[in-house]
């Protein structure tokens, strides 16, 4: 009987042991769940903190542009709300919010930016700001000043309503039968969980949809750049031939660093003149629809159009220069060869890297493409390669019919030239390229980048160059 007894105890013993080891497991798995939650949450409510600072800071700076009665402080004004409006773009770019709000918003950024350098760049050449272009200026002082009061109104209402961009997984009972094929309790709809996408839904209702309703309302910018809104309506230069969802998926994972250990969690289909799969991506080893990366994929072709990964980074242990040397493996490796470093800048732990294409002894500035690249350990977190996929395609080149010396020779003569290459840069309207001689030439403490036309020997640009202790760019 004493051993009938103790045979009975044993399953006893071993269900209480059991329901102690889960209990334990669903403790640990619970408390990570929060930690990483706030980890995420943190992240983007500084992301969203910063977008909103930076768009401050351009409106103010526009103002100022108006008001400027030199064109040493409008350059300065403009330099400014340039890298402002760039920052302001890598903030709002890791917001997890739905496509159409991230294009219009996202538009309105780049263009600001992109029109603040175009009057910088010809302020230094010598073009004053004429009518035309300080309306411009003045409308987009106007409509960046109502995006930073909507952004302040919406900060107020995420305080207001305790609103999360990453609410922690709720852990039950109805979840875990959910997720063994069964039914469940939930917030979503049909008795699912609330998905990331879902989460804010309520906020972006009357808030952000105002904001892109608004920005999509704008008239069409066009200035004398090559990012203006009637130039990226021409098609691609690069074509190829339509390709599936599937073999988009597998592209993609070729060209995106760390893929491999990803999931996709939701792909939409982007229009436009380069049409995109847009793939949203998770870690492999986390649940549910909350993304942290975002990877574009034309859907001719299959090249990677955009790619962001928001993670947190560390402490770096690399410089600029060998930023430039990994991003140029990195280029290599998914097929854009010949790729050379132009310009760079660190921010915030990451170094953001302009690479040019150079075809033979020419630099072509046209095909582009821009990295973001996490100076901890080297990973590439981002992509820009749309400049790159609507300029790039096969050039006959001629010779110069000016050489550098006769080039040279139009350089002012207090300027002491340091470095000169052959390169294809846009012409002013941004509709067309010409080959000129570059010259790298100092004047005192201050750099210049001079462009000569290498046919007709005529001054086409004139940039200065700036360097700081974040790295170097061109006004």
């Amino acid at each position: 009987m004493r051993n009938r007894g103790i045979w009975w105890a044993i399953p006893g013993t071993l269900a209480v042991l059991a329901l102690a080891g889960w209990g334990i497991w669903t403790w640990r798995l619970a408390a990570v769940n929060r930690e990483l939650a706030l980890t995420v949450e943190a992240d983007r409510q500084r992301n969203f903190s910063d977008m909103a600072y930076h768009v401050e800071q351009i409106q103010s700076l526009l103002g100022k542009g108006l008001v400027a009665g030199t064109t040493r402080q409008n350059m300065r004004f403009m330099g400014d709300a340039y890298h402002h409006a760039q920052a302001a773009s890598t903030a709002f770019t890791s917001l997890p919010l739905p496509a159409e709000i991230s294009a219009s918003v996202g538009k309105f950024l780049q263009q600001t930016g992109d029109f603040a350098a175009s009057v910088a760049r010809n302020e230094a050449a010598g073009r004053d700001l004429d009518a035309s272009g300080r309306a411009e200026l003045a409308r987009l002082r106007t409509e960046s000043a109502a995006l930073s009061s909507q952004l302040q109104e919406i900060s107020a209402g995420y305080n207001k309503g305790g609103f999360r961009w990453a609410p922690p997984m709720r852990l039950s009972w109805g979840s875990l039968v959910q997720g063994m094929g069964g039914g469940g309790g939930g917030g979503g709809e049909g008795g699912k969980p609330p998905t990331q996408d879902q989460a804010p839904a309520s906020m972006i209702e009357g808030t952000w949809d105002l904001v892109s309703t608004s920005l999509e309302q704008l008239p069409v910018m066009i200035y004398d750049g090559p990012f203006s809104d009637h130039l990226a309506d021409r098609a691609p230069a690069m074509q190829a031939a339509p390709i599936s969802r599937e073999d988009a998926e597998r592209l993609m994972r070729r060209q995106v660093p760390g893929a491999d250990n990803a999931r996709v969690v939701g792909v939409e289909e982007v229009s436009g003149n380069l049409p995109t799969f847009s793939f949203r991506l998770a870690p492999a080893a986390t649940d549910g629809n909350a993304y942290t990366a975002v990877a574009d994929v034309a859907r001719n072709g299959g090249f990677l159009v955009q790619w962001l990964n928001s993670r947190e980074l560390g402490e770096p242990t690399m410089d600029l220069e060998r930023a430039r040397t990994l991003g140029v493996q990195y280029l290599a490796s998914i097929g854009l060869t010949d790729m050379i470093p132009t310009y760079g800048q660190i921010m915030d732990g990451t170094a953001t890297i302009a690479y040019a294409y150079k075809q033979g002894d020419v630099v072509v500035y046209p095909d582009q493409v821009k990295l973001k690249i996490a100076l901890d350990n080297g990973e590439v977190l981002g992509v820009d390669a749309r400049q790159y996929l609507m300029a790039h395609h096969p050039r006959n080149l001629k010779a110069p019919t000016v050489n550098v010396a006769q080039a040279q020779k139009l350089v002012r003569p207090e300027l002491k030239v340091e470095r000169t290459q052959l390169a294809l840069i846009p012409d002013q309207a941004g509709t067309g390229e010409i080959l000129t001689h570059e010259f790298l030439a100092r004047m005192g403490e201050e750099v210049f980048l001079i462009y000569i036309n290498a046919s007709t020997g005529q001054e086409e640009q004139i940039l200065q160059q700036i360097q700081n202790d974040g790295g170097t760019f061109a006004l």
